[in-house]
């Protein structure tokens, strides 16, 4: 960071490393990093939410399969996991989610590659 004084000369202005500009050190106007324990419990309890009211939702439409049910929360596990991306640094349980998503195309490939004779004439 870079400090420059003011006009008071009393308060030192510094500017962000990651160039989003700059603000005064005596105010908490940027909250310092942590180790994502809270954005992980939120994006925990979101895509344990969506997946909830998706399961009701589809057996409420009569439209629930196993794998209708994987495809759509696998899509709102790649939403929820673009929303709640770390910007900072990146924590140890967003690597390991990487490796969900990964193994989730696998399944996900598996899947398509089933019902590509459906599909082709």
């Amino acid at each position: 960071m870079h400090e420059n004084t003011t006009s008071e000369g009393n308060e030192a202005e510094r500017v962000a490393p990651d160039g989003s500009g700059s603000y005064r050190a005596s105010t908490p106007q940027r909250q310092q990093w942590s180790d994502g324990g809270e954005r992980f419990r939120i994006f925990a309890v979101a895509q344990a939410a969506m997946m909830i009211l998706l399961g009701v939702a589809l057996f409420a439409l009569e439209m629930w399969t196993p794998e209708f049910y994987f495809v759509v929360s696998f899509l709102g596990l790649l939403v929820v996991r673009t929303l709640l991306a770390p910007t900072d640094r990146i924590p140890v349980w967003w690597s390991r989610l990487n490796w969900v998503v990964r193994a989730g195309f696998v399944v996900f490939g598996y899947l398509v590659l089933r019902q590509l004779p459906v599909l082709l004439p």
